[in-house]
């Protein structure tokens, strides 16, 4: 006799509910927390594809401090702008990673070998939020791109007030990193790379003053901060922040910076 086979739905409720507890659990548990070794090893394999994909260039590494705590700021261009910033800093850092990739396993497992905060990006995401805050106080690197999205344009968005609130908190270095070039990833071919930029800027910290600040002053200090990455970008990158780069001098500092 023919059978027709119905699928359970209870049972295939119950591993979809089991994923999602598993996603949500990794979140939890911090899973920037790994293995030097396991960093190191996946560091080479992103500095040999960042290379095989493009004639990538990094400079300013004597900007980056050796040790404590240091936010890494940096403009989103695609998808790769973790590897670029990788590859351009020895120092182990801390990454954050949209939550959607805890639905695929192939990439949660390469994101957590490489120490990974994943982000829900649909709302304010406090575990995100105290994990970062975990790691700084842990005196480590944390590499953030405060438009949180990435640019369909190419040029800079304005930046979001939380790596405002995130560095007030801290009380931690910030260390502005310019990219560009990245984007063209589709012009890729085995003989003609597309050339990737990274320029990393002199360190800074937020003049933060005493006190309760509104999000209207931590705004103004997110859009300083941004101001710091556009500078260290060509002109064609510079979107929102393009004018009020223009506006200052060589050695003038946008509000609240005060260069370290």
């Amino acid at each position: 006799m023919l059978q027709i086979c119905v699928p359970d739905w209870k049972v295939f409720l119950q591993k979809e509910l089991s994923l999602k507890a598993k996603a949500q659990n990794a979140r939890v548990r911090g899973v920037y927390h790994t293995p030097k070794i396991v960093y190191r090893t996946l560091w080479i394999i992103v500095n040999i594809l960042m290379r095989l994909f493009y004639r990538y260039r990094a400079q300013g590494h004597a900007n980056m401090p050796k040790n404590g705590p240091v936010i890494v700021v940096v403009n989103h261009l695609h998808l790769v702008d973790p590897g670029m910033v990788v590859c351009a800093v020895w120092r182990q850092i801390v990454t954050l990673a949209a939550d959607k990739w805890l639905y695929n396993s192939v990439v949660r497992a390469f994101l957590r070998g490489a120490g990974s905060i994943f982000v829900n990006r649909g709302e304010v995401d406090r575990t995100a939020l105290k994990l970062c805050l975990d790691v700084l106080k842990r005196g480590m690197a944390l590499a953030i791109a405060p438009e949180g999205t990435r640019s369909r344009t190419g040029q800079m968005q304005r930046g979001k007030a939380g790596v405002a609130y995130i560095a007030r908190k801290a009380d931690a270095l910030i260390v502005p990193i310019g990219s560009w070039g990245q984007e063209r990833l589709g012009e890729w071919r085995p003989w003609r790379r597309p050339a990737c930029h990274a320029v990393i800027g002199r360190p800074f910290r937020l003049d933060i003053g005493k006190g309760r600040m509104s999000t209207e002053q931590l705004q103004e200090l997110a859009d300083s901060i941004m101001i710091q990455i556009a500078r260290l970008v060509p002109d064609s990158y510079r979107g929102y922040y393009a004018e009020r780069v223009s506006a200052l001098g060589p050695d003038e500092l946008p509000p609240g910076v005060i260069l370290a």
